[in-house]
């Protein structure tokens, strides 16, 4: 393997709780009231496209728009305050112990390329990937092969020689789409069996079991 594609939240950052309750929060302003496990199902996904599934309204529609910039605002405040502590313990180390392995790495998420950066700064990690893709870096985002497809072409390796490793369902769609392996993470948004029903080669139970899933045994 030459390269690795990480999702970021559930899997990076320990973000899930955090979107679920602001998600909650933000509709609630709106007049929208939907069930917690509605919510939990679209963490991942891209934001005007959550809201819009859980309003029943058009992504454009002037209401979700005010939404996505509250939630925007909001999540911003909590990434700001939280910094580093927003990683899952032993993420950084993880990191390191891949770059001293040869590695390349990358982040591939829903989130669009600015958010996404802001946040992999904030957390003191941006110096560890060689490259960043979001939802509006590809044509098309996660299930489909694209974004991932774009970093292997970024980082100059084939996608054949890449991991990718994600907490949700649109990861594993992802990676297989484009004929790479893909690590589930059963820590974050999905259960291990859901992941491994979606096409994980394997899952891991916590950051620290991922070095070993990527290089393999010693």
């Amino acid at each position: 393997m030459r390269a690795v594609l990480f999702d970021l939240d559930g899997t990076l950052a320990d973000t899930p709780g955090v979107i679920a309750r602001l998600t909650v929060e933000v509709l609630a302003g709106h007049g929208f009231t939907p069930g917690e496990d509605e919510v939990r199902a679209t963490v991942g996904r891209p934001l005007d496209l959550s809201l819009a599934r859980l309003t029943g309204l058009p992504a454009e529609d002037p209401v979700v728009r005010d939404a996505m910039a509250e939630y925007g605002r909001r999540f911003g405040e909590h990434v700001r305050a939280a910094g580093p502590d927003l990683l899952y313990p032993g993420v950084a180390g993880l990191l390191d112990r891949l770059r001293d392995e040869g590695l390349a790495l990358a982040v591939a998420t829903s989130k669009v390329y600015a958010a996404a950066a802001a946040i992999v700064k904030l957390t003191g990690v941006d110096d560890r990937f060689d490259a960043l893709a979001g939802d509006d870096t590809a044509a098309r985002g996660k299930p489909h092969p694209d974004m991932a497809l774009h970093l292997a072409s970024v980082l100059g390796v084939e996608p054949a020689s890449c991991v990718v490793v994600g907490d949700g369902l649109p990861d594993v769609e992802m990676g297989r789409a484009a004929g790479m392996r893909v690590v589930g993470v059963s820590y974050g948004v999905s259960g291990a069996a859901e992941l491994i029903r979606a096409g994980a080669h394997t899952v891991v139970h916590s950051p620290a079991e991922i070095t070993a899933a990527v290089l393999g045994p010693p």
